[in-house]
């Protein structure tokens, strides 16, 4: 059963990544055009700000729960890493914890936010906000997916090596 939830996370995490990429690219080509019709064509077109901004927001809620898969998140562990072994084991468990109690919130209320807004609109586009709430759960969902994978696999139990700088 780890097995196969390791590989389904790994393909989870690798859509999520080629997701990423394209809403990047998408944001590039989207700030080129708007720039071009803006300056060039003297015809601004009123929704590339929008669009723009809903993708960023997608972007840095599914980059969130890439991280924290990869335990890339920002953290102060220089006291952490002076207690003893058993003591820094409970430290990180309680974190993943509270981390854990705090994404089933985020996603509750994320989700609330997103069904109550379904039938409003906003700005140029006529599109729901909640095109842009639903990166709230969406994310949230995927955090606690590689939340149950650490449970599951023994491997990721430990805490991130500490990279340093050149």
């Amino acid at each position: 059963m780890a097995g196969a939830f390791k590989q389904f996370c790994e393909l989870l995490t690798l859509a999520v990544g080629i997701l990423l990429g394209v809403l990047t690219a998408a944001i590039v080509v989207i700030a080129l055009t708007a720039v071009w019709w803006r300056y060039a064509a003297n015809d601004p077109i009123s929704w590339t700000e929008q669009v723009s901004r809903i993708l960023f927001v997608w972007m840095t809620f599914l980059g969130a729960a890439l991280l924290y898969r990869q335990r890339m998140h920002i953290a102060i562990d220089m006291f952490v890493n002076l207690l003893p072994g058993p003591l820094q084991k409970f430290l990180y468990w309680a974190v993943e914890f509270a981390v854990l109690v705090f994404v089933l919130v985020f996603f509750t209320f994320g989700l609330k936010l997103s069904l109550d807004t379904w039938d409003n609109t906003y700005g140029a586009l006529d599109i729901t906000p909640a095109t842009f709430y639903l990166a709230a759960p969406v994310s949230s969902a995927l955090i606690v997916i590689y939340f149950l994978e650490r449970l599951i696999d023994p491997e990721l139990r430990r805490p991130a090596p500490t990279v340093l700088m050149d």
